[in-house]
């Protein structure tokens, strides 16, 4: 019946750890990078948060950033929450710890980063080829041309989201190799801290994002496959393009959105991941 010194402590770094990755996952899928031919890619962490903290919990972060992002920023349709959560917050994550988990049976340092690379890359076309499945279905596009198109850019996209996991996943694996782990133990308290800061830089460097359409846009708009965004919205977001009106300049306004983003999204999870815990115990 006695609590030991230490484990109240673990549980909680361990809600903070969710809480600042779902706030590294929203900043970080701001920075679209340039992919090719005037398309670009971002980071969708999915794999990522399913390596961390296991796929449940990663549901849970990718769930929460995604509701952020299409409530308060037109980012993503309300009507299509749901399949957006599908592809990207239960796909994702569970196919990224599937491959991750399979790689790591093999011992060795190698073979983690290696296996977190294909993890994010399989996440991500995964995903992908999901939302063309969704899209297919819907009538809006024959399926072999928009899962074609998907295929291959997400395929270049998955590149630069796998280098981003792997880079992490190899820090990790240095510093709190017991986080990465099948029970996810190990304090966690110093990652968070790093992880906050490095939430709060992307968010900074969000203006230095790529302009250019993402995967999904430029099959949509460049590739002819008819009109993939209908004009409407079922919801008039208060900070439309990550902008916060009134002030001075696109840079700041949306630089100012990264970090309400980013806040919103952590204190969110927290509260949520709280919450749950709390009933679970009741």
């Amino acid at each position: 019946m006695h609590i030991p010194d230490g484990m109240l402590e673990a549980r909680t770094s361990r809600t903070v750890l969710m809480a600042v990755l779902a706030a590294l996952v929203f900043a970080l899928q701001m920075l679209n990078f340039p992919v090719a031919a005037g398309t670009s890619g971002h980071f969708s962490g999915g794999a990522l948060a399913g390596i961390l903290m296991g796929p449940w919990p990663a549901c849970l972060v990718l769930s929460a950033v995604l509701v952020v992002q299409a409530l308060l920023f037109g980012d993503g349709g309300l009507t299509a929450l749901g399949a957006n959560i599908l592809n990207m917050a239960v796909i994702a994550p569970f196919l990224g710890w599937t491959v991750y988990r399979l790689a790591t049976r093999l011992p060795g340092h190698a073979f983690q980063v290696l296996g977190a690379f294909l993890a994010a890359w399989t996440a991500v076309l995964a995903a992908s080829l999901a939302a063309a499945l969704e899209i297919a279905l819907s009538g809006r596009a024959h399926l072999l041309e928009l899962g074609a198109a998907m295929a291959f850019w997400h395929a270049l996209i998955g590149v630069g989201e796998g280098l981003i996991t792997a880079s992490l996943v190899a820090w990790l694996s240095r510093v709190r190799p017991a986080l990465l782990q099948p029970e996810g133990s190990g304090e966690a308290t110093s990652v968070a801290v790093v992880l906050g800061l490095l939430a709060l830089a992307a968010a900074g460097a969000s203006f230095l994002a790529s302009a250019s359409p993402d995967g999904l846009e430029y099959v949509s708009f460049e590739k002819g496959l008819g009109q993939l965004f209908p004009a409407w919205s079922a919801l008039k977001s208060p900070f439309p393009d990550y902008q916060v009106p009134g002030l001075p300049g696109p840079r700041l306004a949306g630089v100012a959105a990264g970090f309400l983003g980013l806040v919103v999204s952590g204190v969110m999870l927290y509260g949520l991941t709280l919450a749950l815990r709390r009933r679970a115990q009741a």
